[in-house]
């Protein structure tokens, strides 16, 4: 199991590191795209009409990418509560909360997908190239990424403390 469990690990690093990287070139294309939306319209009295759909694209993605990445890194936990409690019943909470996301995410995915197809009919209004489902289909992917971090989370419960830094 500590071999599947160090590749699990090696996974989820990448994608934690894919994650990041892409929300830093979200965040690129955001600034870029307020800075020149702003001199469009101030300097030059000649308003992008595509500018702020962007942005919302850019803020929608950028969000759900972090929701994951967040979960890797463990930021979007309940900690004092959990290490006031005895260990075994520590990790037996810590367990209950890595099911409870995991479901939620399995449920958003399902979901997700569904609103992704109904999306796929509707075209953004100032890009006319660009269906609202790409727009929506970082719902099911953003929660798709956490399912192998709570995976990783719950099976490092069962792990002893030295197997956890050999992995």
């Amino acid at each position: 199991m500590t071999a599947a469990f160090g590749a699990l690990v090696a996974l989820n690093t990448a994608i934690a590191r894919i994650c990041t990287a892409l929300i830093s070139g979200l965040l690129g294309v955001l600034v870029v795209t307020m800075m020149l939306s702003v001199i469009m319209r101030y300097v030059f009295t000649s308003p992008l009409s595509w500018s702020d759909d962007l942005s919302l694209i850019c803020l929608v993605w950028m969000t759900l990418l972090g929701l994951a990445a967040g979960m890797r890194a463990g930021h979007l936990a309940i900690e004092g509560l959990v290490q006031a409690l005895p260990l075994p019943l520590a990790k037996l909470v810590n367990l209950a909360i890595h099911a409870a996301v995991l479901l939620l995410a399995v449920l958003v995915v399902h979901y997700g997908v569904a609103f992704v197809k109904q999306g796929m009919a509707r075209i953004v209004p100032s890009m006319d190239w660009l269906r609202q489902g790409y727009i929506y289909a970082a719902i099911p992917v953003g929660f798709a990424l956490i399912i192998p971090f709570c995976i990783e989370g719950a099976l490092s419960q069962f792990l002893a403390p030295r197997e956890r830094e050999a992995a």
